[in-house]
């Protein structure tokens, strides 16, 4: 990694795939919200691999400058404990998306119930209990009034059947 033009290379795609993972966890975190679940930031995958790309594109510039003396030596005594913070914050990060893919791959083979409504946010939680207890109360009674009144019909639907209705 010695040549000028490679690490630039490598800092421009990073940071394009950065903007874009970015771009499309912010976007399932509105469309989570929308469905009525809350999904945290750091739970969103995309997002932290899209930030994940950011920190390390800015190491490979940070080490581009120093390598290079493009900015005065003045500069660089701030300049490398930044670029060490921000290794240190990416490494963290990696850290971070690991453990959250193995939590969602987890998740996913816990699910039992294939038709159950999923968040398209890679492969993380589907609707929980969350969502069942933020229905208010009517609407419990409601759907416990449906459910009865489906068993009654189904009951004299079966009695029919064998002929004792």
């Amino acid at each position: 990694m010695n040549s000028l033009t490679l690490l630039i290379l490598f800092s421009s795609i990073f940071i394009l795939l950065g903007g874009y993972s970015v771009i499309t966890g912010l976007k399932r975190i509105r469309e989570a919200r929308t469905r009525g679940m809350p999904l945290t930031w750091y739970k969103q995958i995309n997002l932290l691999t899209g930030i994940e790309y950011i920190l390390l594109a800015l190491v490979f510039l940070a080490n581009t400058a120093v390598r290079t003396n493009t900015l005065p030596q003045s500069l660089n005594i701030i300049l490398v404990p930044t670029y060490y913070t921000l290794l240190l914050a990416a490494a963290v990060l990696a850290g971070l998306v690991i453990r959250q893919g193995i939590i969602n791959a987890r998740t996913m083979r816990a699910q039992s119930r294939p038709s159950a409504p999923t968040v398209k946010s890679n492969g993380t939680s589907a609707v929980t209990r969350q969502a069942e207890d933020s229905q208010d109360t009517q609407q419990r009674v409601e759907n416990l009034e449906r459910r009865r009144e489906r068993r009654r019909n189904a009951a004299s639907a079966r009695r029919r059947r064998a002929g004792k209705a």
